[in-house]
Parts: C-alpha cells; structure tokens; sequence
C-alpha cells in the first residue's frame, strides 16, 4: 500500500471531511488504483499515450500517472488518432510552445485518463480518494452509465468531480468526495477519469480509491461540506 497523506481530505463541489477516521482501508473498487499492476502500462487503466499522459515511476511510491498539458493543441490531437489506431507507435518530440499558450491541449480539450467501469449498487454510497500534486488543479471525475433502452449502449446519466482545493506543485496531498451515482436510479456503470487541463503544466496522480461508505459517513461528509472558490 503506498503513503497518503490525509492533512488535506476535500470535496469540490459537495462535501468537505477532516476526519481521518474515515480513512480506514476498505476494498478499493477501482482495480490498480496505485497503477502497480501490468508491466510498460498500468493494467485497468487506459493507455497512457506518451505525450500528454505518462505512467511513471517515482521513489517511494512505485507507478504514479503523470500529464503534461504545455503540448501543442494541433500534435495533442493528431498524435491521440494516430495513437488510437496503433498503440506501438514511438510517441513524438513535443513541439515547443510558450508556457502560457492557449493553443495548447491544456487550454483546449484537456489531457484524460479514465478508469475501467464499475458496477453501481442501486442505493450505494461512495468515497472517492485520490493523491495529488501538480501545478494547477485537475478535476478527478466520476461519470456514471445506463444503458439506452433502444440502442442498448452505456451513455452518460451521472457526474460528478473532485477538485483539489489547495493542492501543492511539489508535495503530495490526499482528497476525497462522497458520492452516489444512482441517485439517477439508472446507472449501472462508472468510472473514474483523471483530467488536467489549465494552467499548462504537470499534473500527478497516485492512490485512486473507490471504496461504499455507509449513510452515517456520508452524513459526516455532508455536514462538514464545504465551497471551494
């Protein structure tokens, strides 16, 4: 199990906790949240493509994911299509642009990485935690899925996001939000995926957790909710 520091626990746009009571270990329903399994790439997670997104190694956490959003928007995208079609593809030089460019995909589409689904018990509540630094602040969204009663494919029926309220350039901080996805009694499915986007930069992420909380926590959670500006 790698570090958390649990100084810093924050929910975006709901829920705020302190509490370090709640951050007893239980199952973590994201599979390789510490992105350790797998060889070149963390397995359970999609690719990360080389040139806005990295699986990285640092010492004394083991696999952390890493993006850089200060890449050229026009490079971002078209090495993302070329990177769909084949995956062995060498990742290209980054081109270089000016730190505070808004042509590039931090100040565009952003850089993501999404988790594999997971399934949503009807009624559930969860904590998401996540470890975090970098040099802005990302969002680490839950998207939540039904299946479309006549096409009978998952399409999107539930969001929500953590927003790191004060997050460090250089030390790691641990945040948390509570959420349930069926509060939209459809969803079957969600997953998590890390955004960074603005200002241009490196982003890091380590320790991504889904665990069921139950109604007494998630009460502890709504009480001590707080804004973030």
């Amino acid at each position: 199990m790698k570090p958390h520091s649990t100084s810093h626990i924050l929910l975006s746009t709901s829920f705020i906790v302190l509490c370090p009571l709640l951050l007893i270990a239980g199952e973590n329903l994201v599979k390789n949240g510490n992105f350790d399994e797998g060889e070149e790439f963390a397995l359970h997670w999609e690719r990360a493509d080389g040139l806005t997104s990295f699986f990285e190694n640092e010492e004394g956490r083991g696999r952390i994911v890493k993006m850089d959003t200060l890449v050229d928007r026009d490079q971002a995208l078209a090495w993302a299509k070329a990177f769909k079609a084949d995956t062995t593809l060498k990742p290209p030089k980054k081109t270089p642009i000016k730190q505070k460019s808004y042509g590039s995909i931090g100040g565009n589409e952003g850089v993501m990485l999404d988790s594999e689904l997971i399934d949503a018990k009807p009624g559930q509540d969860y904590k998401l935690t996540v470890d975090y630094k970098g040099d802005g602040k990302p969002f680490v969204w839950i998207k939540g899925f039904l299946i479309h009663p006549k096409r009978k494919v998952l399409v999107d029926a539930y969001q929500t996001r953590l927003e790191p309220g004060k997050p460090s350039k250089t030390e790691w901080r641990t945040f948390s939000i509570g959420f349930n996805p069926t509060k939209n009694p459809r969803v079957t499915k969600f997953k998590v995926r890390l955004y960074s986007y603005w200002p241009n930069g490196l982003y890091y992420f380590d320790n991504v957790k889904v665990e069921k909380i139950t109604k007494e926590e998630m009460s502890e959670l709504v009480a001590k909710r707080s804004i973030v500006e």
